[in-house]
């Protein structure tokens, strides 16, 4: 596109970026289910361990000392699992750029009133279609990074998962 130097776009391409910029907020919403569903899952495989634990029904005194450290590197594979499933779903609030712009609805929470709001988005707002190109560019990093997490947690609780059925094996 040689308007993209000039910073001119056509209709085409704007059109393409309004639909895509729908696509990515689906995205999000996408991924921040799956991680949902990756910590409560997770969340019911560590019900089920503390509640053997704490019911006296098993105890690591049964394994061998290999049985053992297999057993608590899963642990710690599981619970930095779900810590990165909960990093996919942590909100994280961007306050606005110093030189004023506002290009979405987190920029706006520092004005006290709605007047001095009103204001700033006059001289500041980021005009269409420019908006929404910046945001599709901001809020595809951002499903990235939510992916990203989500596969790690994943790939931790097969590590976990493999950890604990091995340690499980190795009794004394």
């Amino acid at each position: 596109m040689a308007g993209a130097e000039t910073g001119s776009t056509d209709a085409a391409a704007d059109a393409l970026a309004a639909r895509m910029l729908d696509e990515v907020t689906s995205e999000i919403a996408h991924a921040d289910e799956k991680a949902s569903l990756l910590i409560g899952s997770l969340g019911i495989a560590f019900t089920i361990v503390l509640s053997g634990l704490l019911g006296g029904d098993w105890t690591t005194e049964t394994l061998s000392s290999a049985g053992l450290v297999m057993w608590i590197a899963g642990a710690v594979a599981a619970i930095a699992s779900v810590a990165a499933a909960a990093l996919a779903v942590w909100p994280r609030l961007t306050p606005a750029p110093a030189d004023g712009v506002i290009a979405f609805w987190a920029h706006v929470r520092g004005y006290r009133s709605h007047r001095a709001l009103m204001a700033a988005m006059a001289e500041h707002a980021i005009p269409e279609p420019e908006r929404t190109y910046q945001q599709l560019f901001v809020l595809s990093a951002v499903v990235q990074r939510k992916y990203r997490c989500i596969r790690w947690a994943m790939a931790l609780a097969g590590v976990a998962a493999v950890l604990v059925a091995i340690a499980s094996l190795l009794v004394v």
